[in-house]
C-alpha cells in the first residue's frame, strides 16, 4: 500500500506516435503505480487544440476501461479564435480540465514565440474570463541555442542550449503580462527547474494566481546525468547543475514547491539519437521511487501526500470548474507488473531517482 498521487503533467503520445508511448500503456504504468489519475499535455503529433481532437483523444483511454482516471490540457496557439474555442472546448467538456501553454520550442509544433502573441493570448483568456489553470511551458527562445548541442559534450544542454536565464527570463515575461491583462486564472509554472523562479512565485503577492510543480528528475538528478546518460538524460527544461538541484530540493522541504508533477515523456531509442536527439524522460514509471526517496529523507506523511495528490487535484478545484476526483487514503502499488511495463522502456529511470 502507498500513497495516492495525481499526475497532472504526463506525455500519453498515442496515434502517430504510438512507438514513443500510448494511452494504454501510461494507464497500466499509473495503475501498477498507484495513480489515480493523470492529466496528458497536448503536444502530440495532431496537437490537442479542439473540443473534438480532445474528445477523440479521451476516447481512446475511455476503450481502455482502466480505474485511472484520464483527462487531458488542451493547447493553446497564437490565433486569438482558437484560445476563445479552447475556453469554449473547456467548459463543455468536464475532462478538459487545464490549459497549456508553450511559451518557447519544446517537443511538437506547438510554442507561442512572440512577446505581442503571448501577452494576446493571456488577454483573450482574460477577455474570456479563463478562470481555470495555464499549464505554462516557461523557457525563452532568445535565451536558448539548441544547435550548440553536441553528444560529445552532452552537458552542454544545460549550461549552454537551455540555460537557467531561459526559465528566468520566460517566467518574467509571463507572469508581468498575466498582471498586465488581470488574468484571472492559475498561472502554474510546469517543471520548474530555477530556484529563482519558484522564490519569486513564493514571494509574489500581486493579483495573479501563482503555482509551480517539480519533476522527479530536476529534484533528484543533476546535470552530472547528461554526462552519465547522455541524451537519455536530456529533457526541456533541462537538468541543472548540483547546486541548483540542491535548492531545488530544499525548497520542496521547506514549503516553497507543493506540487511535485513527473511530466513522463518518453521517446524511441533512435529519437534520442543523433545530432538533435528528442528531450523527454519516462520518469513516471518511477513515482514509488520517488516517493521512497521522500520517506527515506524523513518528510511526514500528510506532507507527502500532499505533494503528490491533494495539492495537484486541489490546484484544479479553484474557479468555476472543479475537478471530480476522490482522494483515497492509500493505494495498491503493482511492483511485479511496474518492473514488467519497465522493460519497454529505453531508460528505465527508477535506478537514479532518489
Amino acid at each position: 500500500m502507498s500513497y495516492p498521487i495525481f499526475d497532472l503533467h504526463w506525455h500519453a503520445r498515442d496515434e502517430e506516435q504510438s512507438a514513443k508511448e500510448t494511452i494504454a500503456r501510461s494507464l497500466a504504468v499509473a495503475e501498477a503505480s498507484g495513480i489515480i489519475g493523470i492529466a496528458a499535455m497536448p503536444n502530440t503529433k495532431r496537437p490537442l487544440i479542439s473540443l473534438e481532437r480532445c474528445q477523440e483523444y479521451l476516447a481512446i483511454a475511455d476503450r481502455e476501461k482502466s480505474p485511472v482516471k484520464f483527462y487531458v490540457h488542451i493547447g493553446l496557439t497564437p490565433d486569438p479564435e482558437q484560445v476563445k474555442r479552447a475556453v469554449d472546448a473547456w467548459r463543455r467538456e468536464p475532462r478538459i480540465i487545464g490549459m497549456k501553454a508553450y511559451w518557447g520550442k519544446s517537443t511538437g509544433d506547438l510554442t507561442i514565440r512572440n512577446e505581442d502573441q503571448q501577452r494576446k493570448v493571456l488577454e483573450t483568456l482574460s477577455e474570456e474570463y479563463y478562470d481555470g489553470v495555464l499549464i505554462s511551458h516557461c523557457e525563452k527562445e532568445s535565451c536558448m541555442n539548441d544547435k550548440l548541442y553536441t553528444s560529445s559534450d552532452p552537458r552542454i544542454w544545460s549550461r549552454r542550449c537551455r540555460p537557467e536565464a531561459a526559465e528566468m527570463s520566460s517566467f518574467d515575461d509571463i507572469a508581468g503580462f498575466a498582471e498586465d491583462v488581470f488574468f484571472p486564472g492559475t498561472l502554474h509554472i510546469a517543471h520548474v527547474s530555477t530556484a529563482y523562479a519558484v522564490d519569486k512565485i513564493h514571494n509574489y503577492r500581486g493579483k495573479v494566481k501563482l503555482s509551480c510543480g517539480v519533476t522527479p528528475h530536476h529534484l533528484f538528478l543533476s546535470d552530472d546525468y547528461l554526462d552519465r546518460l547522455g541524451a537519455q538524460a536530456k529533457c526541456n527544461p533541462a537538468l541543472r547543475e548540483e547546486a541548483t538541484r540542491k535548492g531545488l530540493e530544499k525548497r520542496l522541504w521547506d514549503g516553497r514547491i507543493n506540487i511535485i508533477e513527473s511530466d513522463h515523456a518518453n521517446h524511441c531509442v533512435e529519437d534520442k539519437q543523433g545530432e538533435e536527439p528528442a528531450s523527454g524522460i519516462p520518469v513516471g514509471v518511477a513515482w514509488p521511487e520517488t516517493l521512497g526517496a521522500l520517506i527515506r529523507r524523513g518528510m511526514p506523511s500528510a506532507r507527502i501526500k500532499a505533494l503528490v495528490c491533494e495539492n495537484p487535484v486541489n490546484l484544479f478545484r479553484s474557479g468555476d470548474k472543479l475537478l471530480d476526483l476522490e482522494i483515497p487514503d492509500r493505494v495498491r502499488v503493482n511492483m511485479d507488473k511496474l518492473r514488467l511495463l519497465r522493460e519497454s522502456y529505453p531508460l528505465d529511470v527508477s535506478k537514479y531517482i532518489g
